[in-house]
């Protein structure tokens, strides 16, 4: 605003010189020098406040000076009070807006007083009456662009504190859905398995079973376990992502190890389910990427495959270099992803699902697997197969 000022100084002073009103010329050459250190004080010393409480009284009082030597009521003075008031109102604290309307409006009554008690102290300054038309005009269009130029800027701070409050809403109806999740995942998820497990170590602790049933009992037991052990192990991910934020550690990684690896963990499940599993990976295939982030993802879509499969079905892992990315692909045959879970399948709206072994999920694997290739400046999407079953795809830059 202060700069705006400055614009209509500068164009007011030799306007106001060729059309006559010379005095009226030189105050605002004396209001421009004035501007120009007020918007030193505020823009560089942080001194705002100080600045606008200066910049209102000494730029009314000017223009009361100007109101005597510009044919007072007669003139374009009156016009200015009204331009100096709305800028005033832009830049000034809430809590000052009625001290600078008492002021502004004492202000005008006075000199209107003056000038009818004492009509000798405002000359006519005009030299004829072309003078006093191309003024009146002048500052009428100098008045209407300020407006406009103002209430632009008024609109445009109205709609940026909009749009942080719209943002800060979104945000905290993401934290409310988090901490929503994450009292599900406490209160249920990951309860009802440890009640399972805690039965199941009764039954076997009171009861003499025949070898083949406590072989039976102590494999589902062991299922359990490891599948209760990854649901804690992405809550303990996710929370400590949600209190410290994610710390990515880019480097190459051979993808044939660290693939190889997850598989490893992976083995007695797919076994135990009687999955077949076939993989195609370039050994010497090397990505830009976080070693342990990629393994979660990895880890995550292959254990999703391995639940989401019948037994007898199929899992393939794919790993090819497609221009100057890596692409990974993990295909299974299994019962695939309903379209109306589409939209939200990496997000935290994502619902629990059960396998076809009925192993239990808390939606949480899928928002990582999303979290983790974006930070890692890769991309996840995944498609239905035509025959039965659904493809996660990863693309990470090569190394």
């Amino acid at each position: 605003m202060c700069l705006l000022a400055m614009v209509v100084s500068v164009v007011q002073i030799p306007f106001n010189y060729f059309t006559g009103l010379r005095m009226t010329g030189f105050i605002f050459a004396i209001l421009l020098l004035a501007l120009a250190g007020l918007y030193y004080l505020s823009r560089f010393k942080n001194r705002s406040a100080l600045s606008i409480a200066i910049s209102v009284v000494l730029v009314n009082l000017l223009f009361a000076w100007i109101y005597f030597v510009s044919s007072g009521i007669s003139g374009a003075s009156l016009m200015t009070f009204t331009l100096t008031f709305f800028l005033v109102m832009i830049v000034a604290p809430r809590g000052q807006y009625v001290i600078w309307l008492v002021f502004n409006l004492l202000l005008v009554a006075a000199i209107i007083l003056i000038e009818y008690y004492h009509p000798e102290l405002v000359p006519n300054m005009y030299a004829d009456r072309a003078s006093k038309i191309v003024d009146l005009s002048a500052t009428y269009l100098t008045s209407v662009l300020v407006i406009f130029f103002g209430t632009i800027y008024l609109k445009n701070a109205y709609n940026r504190e909009k749009q942080q409050r719209e943002e800060k809403t979104r945000v905290l109806e993401v934290l409310n859905t988090e901490k929503n999740k994450l009292f599900s995942i406490i209160s249920h998820d990951l309860r009802s398995p440890m009640a399972s497990i805690q039965s199941y170590l009764e039954l076997m602790k009171d009861i003499q079973l025949p070898p083949e049933q406590k072989l039976q009992l102590e494999a589902e037991l062991l299922a359990m376990v490891n599948n209760t052990q990854d649901m804690l192990y992405n809550m303990l991910l996710w929370s400590k992502s949600q209190l410290q934020g994610l710390t990515v550690h880019l480097a190459p990684v051979n993808v044939f190890k660290a693939v190889m690896t997850v598989l490893d963990i992976h083995t007695t499940f797919i076994t135990n389910k009687r999955l077949h599993l076939t993989t195609d990976i370039d050994k010497n295939l090397t990505a830009m990427a976080d070693l342990n982030m990629l393994q979660l993802i990895i880890r995550n879509l292959v254990g999703n495959a391995i639940k989401f499969t019948a037994p007898g079905g199929q899992i393939s892992l794919e790993a090819r270099q497609e221009n100057q990315q890596c692409v990974i692909t993990i295909r299974d045959s299994g019962t695939g992803i309903d379209p109306k879970r589409v939209p939200e399948i990496f997000s935290l709206k994502a619902r629990s699902t059960f396998g076809t072994g009925n192993e239990k999920g808390i939606g949480l694997g899928l928002y990582l697997c999303g979290e983790y290739t974006t930070a890692q400046h890769g991309r996840i999407w995944f498609q239905n197969n035509p025959d039965k079953g659904c493809s996660f795809f990863l693309s990470f830059p090569l190394a």
